[in-house]
């Protein structure tokens, strides 16, 4: 089977799983994001090779479920509490556990809790925002249509490689793409919104974040290769046949959920 059947597949049934827990009720969409953030937790683990020392693995995976607690039974402000309180434990085990934690750890860890927990929690946000459940579409569109576009534009017109250094496969033909797919997907977006559901939509903002998300998805992608290029790795793991692992899959996201969430806070793309 060809690796672009396997991916396509994988694709399949994964829009079937996410379109899954998007419409199931708010509990289980905010369990399934916790769950998201503690394989993406395992993944950057083995990539940073931490497997073995279980002192911080198990208290990343506290402050995980830590952080998308809070906001469940505290504002959201109090998150700052937990992740000052998980500061001070990552140096008072420096401190505990000498021998096996360095510093290198430490910086490791924090930067888990923010890139696979803080960054993802934002997807909540805007699902618990009104008209959430049409709403968190956007950042899955503006995190996944950019990436599809650069894939297929630069497959057939790709000439001009982007950043060989960092993404050897990525093109300027590819990237073009991507920016205008996300234009594109963000404008049916905006006439199915009008037309079929009934809101009012402000075309301006919703163009201009697809503009927005087309530029940052492929910064979010760049950034998670620099980080396998670092350690010598293609994938952050084998979950999703054709794609690697989780990590791999929704690195874009990653980046893309606090941009839409900071922007859908400030400018009214849709409503009635």
């Amino acid at each position: 089977m060809s690796k672009l059947k396997v991916r396509l597949i994988s694709a399949f049934f994964g829009i079937i799983v996410v379109l899954g827990i998007i419409f199931a009720p708010s509990v289980v969409f905010y369990i399934a994001m916790m769950l998201v953030s503690f394989i993406m937790l395992y993944e950057l683990h083995t990539t940073f090779q931490m497997q073995e020392k279980w002192q911080l693995v198990a208290l990343n995976y506290l402050f995980a479920a830590a952080v998308f607690c809070m906001p469940v039974f505290f504002p959201y402000d109090r998150i700052v509490f937990v992740i000052t309180a998980y500061i001070m434990m990552l140096m008072i085990f420096s401190v505990l556990f000498h021998n096996v934690v360095k510093f290198a750890d430490v910086t490791k860890s924090l930067f888990m809790l923010l890139y696979a927990v803080l960054l993802p929690l934002h997807l909540n946000g805007v699902r618990m925002m009104g008209h959430g459940l049409y709403l968190i579409f956007i950042p899955l569109l503006g995190a996944w249509m950019p990436d599809t576009f650069a894939y297929f534009t630069g497959c057939l017109l790709g000439k001009h490689k982007l950043i060989p250094a960092i993404s050897p496969n990525k093109t300027v033909e590819g990237s073009v793409g991507a920016v205008a797919g996300s234009l594109l997907m963000f404008a049916v977006y905006g006439l199915l919104m009008d037309f079929a559901f009934g809101f009012t939509v402000n075309y301006i903002a919703l163009l201009s974040l697809g503009l927005i998300c087309g530029v940052v998805s492929q910064l979010g992608d760049l950034s998670a290769s620099v980080i396998k290029r670092e350690f010598g790795i293609k994938d952050f793991g084998n979950l999703i046949p054709g794609h690697g692992g989780l990590v791999d899959r929704v690195d874009s996201l990653l980046f893309i959920a606090p941009v839409v969430y900071y922007f859908l806070s400030v400018f009214e793309v849709i409503y009635k």
